[in-house]
């Protein structure tokens, strides 16, 4: 697993960034720093969040900082998207999305949302339009690699049947499961794979609030607890990502012989390259929504709607 790295360490997931009027040089491939654009270079940086990028619907996720490297994302920044297949026609758009504003932090640090369907795998470029208050129109674009398919389950297809621990094997104690310091126990009575044989709808978060890589998991958590209020009948389940082991009264992890976190057996099963992770399975087990890092209270209520 790698963390989500946009609004932990600010790396720049882009090949190629132009300023806005002629020709976007061509994508390398290779990783862009906000230094490399100090110079005449554009005003802001796009950090694409998306461990994978796949053909097919995907929920893509970006934030944008200024040549300094600081967070420019905002509620009244606005932001529009325009997509170009480069191997086909480098500098024609092919669609146009806008995008929404989710505090990833709330007041703190936040990251854009847009619901995009690519249509083919391949290499495809984004120009980022961002309207600020005062009026003016900022631009950039950055070129990436679109996946024919990636290692979360797809949507549509099966959800892995694993066993994961409840509060049964741990006599009731949900500080030997989770490090969420008020965990709600409705969220540790099933495995995995009893949830999935139970034949009904189901959501699993995997989120570490004491451990996350991003910072963003004990806030993600937080919003699947507050929308599982309405839904009583869906199981809900959280697991820890990474292994971990119950040693001097806390959850902690074992780390590898590198001083490294190690995933978990589920996480491994599941595909996972970030943290956190939301899905949502519906009753044939599934994969019906799935949701990398934060998520909107609406659009996880959306997704069991639709069940």
């Amino acid at each position: 697993m790698r963390a989500l790295p946009a609004l932990l360490t600010a790396t720049l997931l882009l090949a190629a960034c132009s300023s806005g009027g002629g020709s976007p040089p061509a994508s390398s491939g290779a990783v862009a720093s906000p230094s490399a654009a100090a110079s005449g270079g554009p005003e802001i940086l796009p950090l694409l969040i998306n461990s994978e990028i796949l053909k097919g619907p995907n929920r893509f996720l970006f934030s944008l900082t200024d040549r300094a490297n600081k967070l420019v994302a905002a509620p009244d920044v606005k932001v529009h998207l325009l997509f170009y297949d480069v191997d086909t026609a480098e500098n024609t758009v092919v669609f146009e999305a806008d995008a929404r504003f989710l505090w990833a932090i709330e007041g703190e640090q936040g990251l854009y949302v847009a619901t995009i369907d690519f249509p083919d795998a391949g290499r495809w470029g984004t120009r980022f339009e961002a309207t600020f208050p005062n009026g003016a129109v900022k631009a950039v674009r950055a070129d990436y690699d679109v996946r024919e398919s990636g290692t979360t389950p797809a949507l549509g297809t099966k959800a892995p049947s694993v066993d994961t621990p409840t509060a049964a094997d741990v006599g009731g104690d949900l500080a030997r499961l989770s490090t969420d310091q008020s965990p709600d126990p409705r969220f540790y009575e099933l495995s995995i794979a009893d949830a999935l044989a139970a034949g009904k709808p189901v959501v699993v978060t995997f989120a570490t609030p004491a451990f996350c890589q991003t910072r963003l998991c004990g806030p993600t958590l937080e919003t699947v607890k507050r929308v599982a209020k309405d839904y009583p009948a869906i199981t809900f389940i959280n697991v820890e990502p990474y292994k971990m082991a119950y040693k001097d009264g806390s959850l902690q992890p074992e780390l590898d012989a590198q001083g490294q976190l190690q995933p978990a057996d589920w996480t491994n099963a599941w595909g996972l390259q970030s943290e956190p992770y939301t899905f949502v399975v519906a009753a044939d087990g599934t994969v019906a929504a799935k949701f990398e890092g934060v998520l909107g209270e609406d659009e996880l209520r959306g997704a069991l709607d639709a069940l």
